[in-house]
Protein backbone atom coordinates (compact mmCIF):
# COMPACT_ATOMS: atom_id res chain seq x y z
CA UNK A 1 0.00 0.00 0.00
CA UNK A 2 2.71 2.15 0.86
CA UNK A 3 4.52 2.11 -2.78
CA UNK A 4 0.71 2.78 -4.06
CA UNK A 5 0.16 5.94 -2.42
CA UNK A 6 3.29 7.29 -3.05
CA UNK A 7 2.54 7.47 -6.92
CA UNK A 8 -0.64 9.02 -6.15
CA UNK A 9 -2.91 5.85 -6.74
CA UNK A 10 -5.45 4.67 -4.82
CA UNK A 11 -6.64 1.01 -4.48
CA UNK A 12 -10.18 0.48 -3.51
CA UNK A 13 -11.98 -2.84 -3.18
CA UNK A 14 -15.63 -2.85 -4.04
CA UNK A 15 -18.10 -5.78 -2.96
CA UNK A 16 -21.96 -6.33 -3.25
CA UNK A 17 -22.11 -7.70 0.50
CA UNK A 18 -22.99 -5.95 3.49
CA UNK A 19 -20.35 -3.17 4.58
CA UNK A 20 -20.18 -4.82 8.26
CA UNK A 21 -19.53 -8.34 6.82
CA UNK A 22 -16.95 -6.75 4.64
CA UNK A 23 -15.01 -5.34 7.29
CA UNK A 24 -15.23 -8.18 10.01
CA UNK A 25 -13.68 -10.39 6.97
CA UNK A 26 -10.78 -7.65 6.64
CA UNK A 27 -9.92 -7.74 9.96
CA UNK A 28 -10.03 -11.98 9.98
CA UNK A 29 -7.49 -11.58 6.88
CA UNK A 30 -5.47 -9.10 8.30
CA UNK A 31 -5.78 -7.19 5.43
CA UNK A 32 -5.06 -3.00 5.14
CA UNK A 33 -7.04 -2.09 2.40
CA UNK A 34 -10.23 0.48 2.34
CA UNK A 35 -13.58 -1.41 1.13
CA UNK A 36 -16.65 -0.23 0.32
CA UNK A 37 -19.93 -2.25 -0.36
CA UNK A 38 -21.75 -1.80 -3.82
CA UNK A 39 -24.72 -3.62 -1.88
CA UNK A 40 -28.32 -2.15 -3.60
CA UNK A 41 -26.94 -0.47 -6.68
CA UNK A 42 -25.42 -1.81 -10.70
CA UNK A 43 -22.53 -1.08 -10.27
CA UNK A 44 -20.75 -4.14 -10.44
CA UNK A 45 -22.92 -4.61 -13.75
CA UNK A 46 -22.16 -1.62 -14.86
CA UNK A 47 -18.91 -2.46 -15.04
CA UNK A 48 -18.99 -5.76 -16.34
CA UNK A 49 -17.97 -7.64 -13.35
CA UNK A 50 -21.68 -9.39 -12.34
CA UNK A 51 -23.48 -11.39 -15.15
CA UNK A 52 -26.80 -13.26 -14.69
CA UNK A 53 -26.70 -16.89 -15.47
CA UNK A 54 -28.51 -16.79 -18.58
CA UNK A 55 -25.77 -14.67 -20.08
CA UNK A 56 -23.50 -17.87 -19.01
CA UNK A 57 -25.21 -20.51 -20.39
CA UNK A 58 -22.56 -21.40 -23.32
CA UNK A 59 -19.58 -22.09 -20.03
CA UNK A 60 -22.29 -23.52 -17.50
CA UNK A 61 -23.54 -25.88 -20.01
CA UNK A 62 -19.88 -27.29 -20.57
CA UNK A 63 -17.56 -29.03 -18.64
CA UNK A 64 -17.31 -26.83 -15.75
CA UNK A 65 -13.69 -26.85 -14.28
CA UNK A 66 -12.92 -28.24 -10.99
CA UNK A 67 -11.60 -25.64 -9.54
CA UNK A 68 -15.25 -23.33 -10.04
CA UNK A 69 -17.01 -26.18 -8.31
CA UNK A 70 -14.98 -26.07 -5.48
CA UNK A 71 -14.62 -22.32 -5.06
CA UNK A 72 -18.62 -22.34 -5.46
CA UNK A 73 -18.64 -24.93 -2.65
CA UNK A 74 -16.39 -22.91 -0.75
CA UNK A 75 -18.55 -19.67 -0.85
CA UNK A 76 -21.71 -21.96 -0.40
CA UNK A 77 -22.77 -21.56 -4.05
CA UNK A 78 -23.60 -23.04 -7.04
CA UNK A 79 -21.08 -23.03 -9.78
CA UNK A 80 -23.61 -20.69 -11.80
CA UNK A 81 -23.91 -18.62 -8.30
CA UNK A 82 -19.96 -18.34 -8.30
CA UNK A 83 -19.13 -17.48 -12.08
CA UNK A 84 -22.50 -14.47 -11.64
CA UNK A 85 -20.35 -12.55 -10.03
CA UNK A 86 -16.00 -12.60 -10.97
CA UNK A 87 -13.47 -10.43 -9.58
CA UNK A 88 -12.10 -8.21 -11.80
CA UNK A 89 -9.44 -4.84 -11.95
CA UNK A 90 -10.56 -1.24 -13.10
CA UNK A 91 -7.75 1.58 -13.24
CA UNK A 92 -9.06 4.99 -13.42
CA UNK A 93 -7.93 8.54 -13.60
CA UNK A 94 -9.44 11.83 -13.53
CA UNK A 95 -8.85 14.58 -16.24
CA UNK A 96 -10.80 17.67 -16.45
CA UNK A 97 -12.88 16.97 -13.99
CA UNK A 98 -13.85 13.36 -16.36
CA UNK A 99 -13.31 10.36 -14.90
CA UNK A 100 -11.78 7.62 -17.51
CA UNK A 101 -11.66 4.33 -17.31
CA UNK A 102 -7.87 2.96 -18.31
CA UNK A 103 -7.62 -0.97 -18.04
CA UNK A 104 -9.73 -3.46 -16.78
CA UNK A 105 -9.28 -7.54 -16.71
CA UNK A 106 -11.05 -9.82 -14.88
CA UNK A 107 -10.91 -13.84 -14.60
CA UNK A 108 -7.13 -15.30 -15.45
CA UNK A 109 -6.05 -12.01 -16.05
CA UNK A 110 -5.67 -11.06 -12.57
CA UNK A 111 -3.09 -13.52 -11.99
CA UNK A 112 -0.18 -10.98 -11.87
CA UNK A 113 -1.92 -9.75 -8.46
CA UNK A 114 -1.60 -12.85 -6.86
CA UNK A 115 2.07 -13.98 -7.55
CA UNK A 116 2.08 -17.56 -5.22
CA UNK A 117 -0.05 -18.69 -8.59
CA UNK A 118 3.24 -18.10 -10.53
CA UNK A 119 4.89 -19.74 -7.44
CA UNK A 120 3.04 -22.83 -7.50
CA UNK A 121 2.64 -23.19 -11.47
CA UNK A 122 6.52 -24.04 -10.93
CA UNK A 123 6.47 -26.35 -8.29
CA UNK A 124 6.30 -30.07 -9.28
CA UNK A 125 2.82 -30.69 -7.98
CA UNK A 126 1.43 -26.90 -9.45
CA UNK A 127 -1.44 -26.05 -8.13
CA UNK A 128 -2.90 -29.48 -7.74
CA UNK A 129 -6.31 -28.99 -9.02
CA UNK A 130 -7.07 -32.72 -9.57
CA UNK A 131 -10.39 -33.63 -8.73
CA UNK A 132 -10.75 -35.46 -4.82
CA UNK A 133 -7.85 -32.97 -3.88
CA UNK A 134 -8.64 -30.71 -1.19
CA UNK A 135 -8.63 -26.88 -2.72
CA UNK A 136 -5.69 -25.53 -3.42
CA UNK A 137 -5.91 -22.00 -2.33
CA UNK A 138 -7.72 -21.63 1.17
CA UNK A 139 -8.07 -18.76 3.52
CA UNK A 140 -4.61 -18.80 5.76
CA UNK A 141 -6.57 -19.71 8.71
CA UNK A 142 -8.31 -22.89 7.36
CA UNK A 143 -4.92 -24.34 6.25
CA UNK A 144 -3.87 -27.70 8.24
CA UNK A 145 -0.69 -27.62 9.26
CA UNK A 146 1.49 -30.40 7.09
CA UNK A 147 4.32 -32.63 8.29
CA UNK A 148 6.88 -29.96 6.66
CA UNK A 149 5.45 -27.13 8.69
CA UNK A 150 6.19 -29.06 11.89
Amino acid sequence: MPHLKARDTTLILASRGPLAKLIAYRKRMGWDIDWVSSGGSEFNRDIGFMHTEDELEPFLEGEIPITVVQNAEMCGTSPGGYVTEGPGLSAYTLADGVVYRTYVSTARGLEFAMPYYAVLDRTPNGRDERAGTPPWLRRHDEYQSSPAAV
